[in-house]
């Protein structure tokens, strides 16, 4: 997931996509793990402990504004010059919308990024495999998709940035609509990240970075035990 990576290691002063923040730490009980100015404009890292905070709906937005519909048809007309039509087929999955998970002191969080350039998510439709870069939604077609047992699900993909990818949904937390995404492209190049259910999002809590006049570091996570994590499927 070449794309994935490279985004992921760019430098995060690039401008990208935020919501505003201002105003948003009003209880003295706040629980910060960062509270300080940065390149002389302030930061607050902090846990945002109300389920219904807003910040939820903003790394949870689906919805695709005029760059994204650029994006998306830029990667679809990708499919269609090499003769790759999309065909509809329910997913085997039943849950089709992913957003980035994080692990931090040992626990797993949704995060709130200062830049969401950086930030990630997935779906699945009837007919595509979408990824939510901050460069835009880009399109897969699934070329075969099929449920392992109850807890991992396969499928083959193929778009303009990676012609021959296996991605493997691995279950590690069913209730809380956590998963392994497993990925292997052109057969040798495998890597793992961390998936939340969109529709279980409040099922984990949320760390906010909160910079309020310009880009800022984003927060340092651990990197996960994949390996021991799958074992408890």
């Amino acid at each position: 997931m070449k794309t994935f990576r490279n985004i992921f290691t760019t430098v995060i002063v690039i401008v990208g996509l935020t919501f505003p923040l201002y105003g948003q730490v009003n209880s003295v009980d706040t629980v910060f793990i960062q509270k300080h100015s940065l390149l002389g404009s302030a930061q607050s890292i902090y846990f945002d402990n109300n389920r219904n905070s807003k910040f939820y709906d903003n790394i949870n937005y689906w919805n695709f504004s005029q760059f994204d519909n650029e994006s998306y048809k830029y990667s679809t007309d990708y499919l269609k010059e090499n003769k790759q039509l999309l065909t509809k087929k329910t997913p085997v999955i039943p849950l089709s919308k992913w957003v980035t998970l994080k692990q931090y002191k040992g626990n797993f969080y949704a995060y709130h990024p200062c830049d969401f350039y950086t930030h990630f998510r997935a779906s699945i439709n009837d007919t595509t495999y979408i990824d939510w870069w901050g460069e835009g939604p880009t399109a897969n077609k699934i070329l075969e998709q099929k449920k392992i047992n109850d807890n991992t699900y396969e499928f083959k993909l193929s778009g303009i940035y990676d012609k021959n990818r296996k991605l493997l949904i691995h279950f590690i937390d069913r209730n809380k609509g956590i998963a392994i995404f497993e990925e292997i492209n052109n057969g040798a190049d495998k890597n793992y990240y961390l998936m939340i259910s969109a529709d279980k999002i409040k099922s984990v809590p949320l760390i906010v970075n909160n910079c309020e006049t310009q880009k800022q570091l984003e927060l340092q996570f651990e990197e996960p035990n994949y390996i021991e994590l799958l074992k408890t499927k």
